[in-house]
């Protein structure tokens, strides 16, 4: 190693360090032979760059050691006097003033030989021109020190040579190459149930083009006794990954199913089979819950001639449910009128092939729902909800999909799902904004509004309360009194909507340093069971009008124009909604 002392910034008041390694100016090209490019030598890690090595000089108010900062990816000694380089690189130096004062600062840095991506999974070379005499870059020598860099997963050795013939030929230029690159962790795939015999439709599922399929939900599916159903694929590992440093990147495990039966269908945990015990039609829940039951005909309406149904079948109505007059089942229910101002349930699936009217009308169901229309009613099902028409102000929550045709109009009420909602038009000219939730537990907010209501109730019996103090005494009520709003302040901050994550987000201690208007800062996912709040959005295939209010998670966003074709998602820190073009 030659040590060259460095000349050209030699101050007479300052005791200059020697600079140990070599820069020379190099001709870029024939062409421009005054064009010159700063190259030089490459260092090795654990190499002196810079040294005091007048060390027996002594230090006066006239003659002071220059200040030496170690730069980037590099450290000083332990006695202070020499400058060393923690990575395999080119060094650089540079002068800087310090404030209040007119002496310069010597700075030494290091670019690293090897530049790592963020995420780790990749790797590449910079390549700069070399001077003659120096360290050179074989493809041996190459291979040696992405070892002791760290690098040693997913090397692309044909790769190797072919930097060792760029440099061969002669390099007049910086240039990137990737040289290594991780290996990305395989998901596994969860656990479902292949059916044995053909099921039809379902309305609403996801299509591999990734349209949604509207036809007529296929129900009351025959089987017979000793049939098999179906049968559980079990869910897959999948496989880990690795970053280009071999850190082990640990994969997303497929997630297992439970696996429900009951009425005429068992299940066998040995063969992984559902099978029926007695002839019966199909109900599916989910999924992963199976039903075999009777199949019971009712030929008519639903009034004073049948009066209320109460079933453990399958149960398919032929006319309308008039009003007062409720319809219970456990399998399946289809209704091919309407529903008019009473309550229908099932544990299972609903079809309604009219509509259903009626502030007093509500439909709850342990699977899906579908449906013509909505006007003024209730729906909540765990499953997903399928609308063909519309929905004018009503009230649909959702455990799963809230899914309407791209011709359909959601005029004011509420849409809330904790998965994806679909629509056509949201809103409508001359009505009420109405409020579009996904990745939203339906229940949770509620709780949240009657936790507002009642803060806001609070609030107004302490100002009446106040009215009998004066002075003194009324300081000191009042700040008794704070502390009940305070607590009950905190508690409605912390209200987290999203499914699969604890009921609050944060400490009682964190959510006391956040103001009120500083909300958006709780954590979004707190469970690792909790859903990726990030994959679920409000996709809106015609017109949504100017104040509907949309949220995502713990995240809203008032529409303050009237757009069109938009799909609404949370940017990648989940701070804030975003609107992008929907094709």
């Amino acid at each position: 190693m030659n040590y060259t002392p460095y000349t050209g910034f030699v101050l007479r008041d300052y005791i200059e360090p020697t600079i140990c390694f070599t820069t020379e100016r190099l001709k870029v090209s024939e062409n421009y032979p005054m064009d010159k490019l700063p190259v030089t030598e490459l260092v090795m890690k654990d190499q002196v760059l810079v040294e005091f090595t007048d060390t027996d000089l002594p230090e006066t108010e006239k003659l002071l050691r220059r200040s030496v900062i170690a730069g980037e990816n590099t450290r000083l000694s332990e006695d202070k006097t020499q400058v060393l380089t923690d990575v395999t690189g080119y060094p650089t130096i540079s002068f800087h003033s310090l404030q209040e004062s007119e002496e310069k600062t010597l700075d030494v840095s290091v670019e690293p030989l090897f530049h790592l991506a963020k995420n780790k999974m990749e790797a590449s070379i910079h390549i700069k021109p070399l001077l003659c005499n120096y360290t050179t870059l074989s493809s041996e020598f190459l291979y040696q020190l992405l070892i002791s860099s760290g690098i040693v997963t997913g090397v692309d050795y044909k790769r190797l040579k072919k930097i060792k013939e760029h440099i061969r030929n002669g390099v007049t230029e910086s240039d990137y190459i990737v040289l290594a690159r991780g290996r990305e962790p395989v998901a596994g795939t969860d656990a479902y149930l292949k059916f044995k015999l053909e099921i039809g439709p379902i309305a609403g599922e996801l299509l591999i083009d990734g349209s949604i399929d509207f036809r007529e939900r296929k129900i009351m599916v025959p089987v017979y006794a000793g049939q098999a159903i179906a049968s559980k694929v079990p869910a897959t590992r999948g496989k880990p990954g690795e970053t280009v440093l071999g850190e082990h990147i640990a994969q997303r495990l497929g997630l297992d199913i439970k696996v429900e039966t009951s009425d005429d269908a068992v299940y066998s945990q040995k063969d992984l089979l559902v099978s029926a015990t007695s002839d019966g039609v199909l109900s599916i829940v989910q999924g992963n819950i199976i039903r075999v039951c009777s199949k019971q005909n009712i030929p008519g309406d639903i009034n004073y001639t049948t009066g209320n149904i109460e079933s453990r079948s399958s149960v398919v109505i032929h006319g309308s449910v008039y009003p007062g007059f409720q319809v219970k089942t456990g399998g399946d229910l289809e209704i091919r009128g309407s529903v008019m101002s009473t309550q229908i349930s099932s544990l299972s699936n609903i079809v309604i092939k009219g509509g259903i009217t009626g502030n007093a009308s509500s439909v709850t169901a342990s699977g899906d729902v579908d449906i013509n229309f909505i006007e003024q009613g209730h729906i909540h099902c765990n499953g997903n909800c399928v609308i063909r028409k519309q929905s004018y102000y009503s009230h649909i929550s959702s455990g799963g999909n809230i899914l309407c045709k791209e011709q359909s109009v959601v005029a004011g009420g509420e849409l809330i799902a904790e998965g994806n909602i679909s629509l056509g038009d949201a809103g409508a000219t001359g009505a009420d904004p109405g409020l579009i939730a996904t990745g939203v537990v339906a229940k949770r907010l509620y709780q949240s509004r009657k936790l507002q209501q009642r803060l806001k109730e609070h609030e107004e019996s302490i100002i009446q309360r106040l009215k009998g103090f004066t002075g003194v005494r009324r300081t000191k009520k009042l700040k008794s009194l704070k502390s009940s709003i305070e607590t009950m302040k905190l508690q409605y901050l912390r209200v987290n909507m999203i499914p699969g994550t604890g009921l609050y987000s944060r400490s009682v201690d964190d959510t006391a340093t956040t103001q009120p208007d500083q909300t958006v800062t709780q954590n979004d996912q707190t469970d690792t069971a909790s859903i990726d709040i990030n994959n679920l959005s409000i996709d809106i295939h015609g017109t949504i009008y100017a104040g509907t209010l949309l949220q995502i998670g713990n995240r809203t966003l008032t529409v303050e124009h009237t757009i069109t074709k938009r799909r609404f998602k949370l940017n990648d820190t989940k701070s804030h909604i975003l609107a992008i073009p929907l094709h």
